[in-house]
């Protein structure tokens, strides 16, 4: 656990303090992210609670025990520390950057050599390829991947993290974000993060401090951010598109329908029976290897036929299926990035995959009832 008590920092020859008043606390587990523009005093903020830099006034603990109370350079050894810059040692090997802490632990070879094993399969690169590589021959991603490795090395139980994936392209940052948010459903640390940016701070946070000017101007959960902005500071900051920004913290599985109507492609004469007994709004097809190939609305169908399905029909409602191959996602996909398929689409309806079979469907009309209702509050 971190806590901040009245913490202000104003440095020397200046007027207004790089952070003013500030309280906060971070519980154990949980990723705080700090997010704000250039200067307002996010980065300060982190370093005061390693004592990089020490505060003018106020108080900061870890687990209840003021951090002033411990030395500074035994503090920052049991605390894992990520830079946009990553900070590699040029002249060592991958496995030498990692195993720098362990060493000024006293650990003994072996075990330092199990460890770095353990974080490089962890954080998905082969030790046997890279532990004897230099950092010139990893990619961006690869280089900020051991940074974090390296952070982790004696296990510390919090992180802080600077800016970690700002350096490199959004391709690899999405990864690199896909991926510590993977390794902490394991590790569980508590962190302190730090970004400018604030569709980051909404993936990675479990709780958003916004900053402006030194000032801490709105703490809380994602989505309590979201919903009630605490300013107009906070609404700007935001964005415009914050009902949009609420769908990427949902993942499709929680509007999911259970689908009951599915049809073999042989059996398309009986869709529009099918579909009456069912009472339902969709009809799946399926392969003879049971795979989805498409849907069918029942107002599609209503257009085509009222009794049976004659042969000009089959042809049309096979081909409104078949348009919609691509119409399908996960059930872990983010409600933001189904509605932008469905857009793309142009329709109403997605089927969605639950390991690996058809589990159901989801509707525009769902979405938009969650980011008014549930999702809006």
């Amino acid at each position: 656990m971190i806590e901040l008590i009245e913490v202000t920092k104003l440095y020397k020859g200046q007027m207004v303090p790089a952070v003013d008043n500030l309280s906060l606390k971070v519980e154990k587990g949980e990723t705080c992210v700090f997010v704000g523009s250039s200067g307002c005093g996010k980065s300060t903020t982190l370093r005061m609670i390693n004592r990089m830099i020490e505060p003018s006034s106020g108080t900061i603990l870890i687990d209840n025990k003021a951090v002033k109370e411990n030395d500074p350079d035994k503090l920052r050894m049991s605390i894992g520390y990520v830079i946009q810059q990553i900070g590699l040692l040029p002249h060592r090997t991958v496995a030498e950057n990692i195993s720098i802490v362990p060493r000024l632990h006293g650990w003994p070879k072996e075990k330092i050599k199990q460890r770095v094993d353990q974080l490089l399969n962890l954080i998905g690169l082969d030790p046997e390829v890279t532990r004897n590589k230099y950092p010139s021959q990893l990619s961006g991603g690869q280089m900020q991947r051991v940074g974090v490795a390296r952070a982790m090395a004696v296990d510390p139980p919090i992180m802080l993290m600077d800016e970690p994936f700002g350096a490199v392209d959004p391709i690899a940052r999405n990864y690199l974000q896909d991926e510590f948010l993977r390794l902490q459903q394991v590790m569980k640390k508590t962190i302190c993060f730090v970004t400018h940016d604030i569709n980051e701070a909404i993936k990675m946070g479990d709780k958003i401090a916004i900053f402006d000017q030194g000032k801490l101007v709105q703490y809380g959960t994602p989505q309590e951010i979201l919903s009630k902005p605490a300013n107009d500071f906070v609404s700007d900051f935001i964005g415009y598109d914050r009902v949009v920004k609420k769908l990427s913290l949902f993942q499709v599985k929680v509007l999911t329908r259970r689908q009951r109507c599915f049809l073999s492609e042989s059996e398309l004469t009986n869709l529009w029976q099918k579909i009456k007994d069912e009472e339902a709004e969709v009809c799946f097809l399926v392969d003879a290897d049971g795979h989805s190939t498409g849907f069918v609305t029942r107002e599609e169908l209503a257009r085509q036929v009222t009794t049976s399905v004659d042969t000009e029909s089959l042809e049309k409602i096979r081909q409104i299926a078949l348009s919609r191959r691509e119409a399908f996602v996960r059930d872990t996909t983010l409600l933001r990035d189904a509605l932008s398929l469905m857009l793309e689409l142009d329709t109403e309806y997605l089927g969605v995959w639950e390991s690996g079979k058809l589990a159901g469907m989801i509707t525009l009309g769902d979405i938009r009832k969650h980011s008014c209702g549930k999702g809006g509050e």
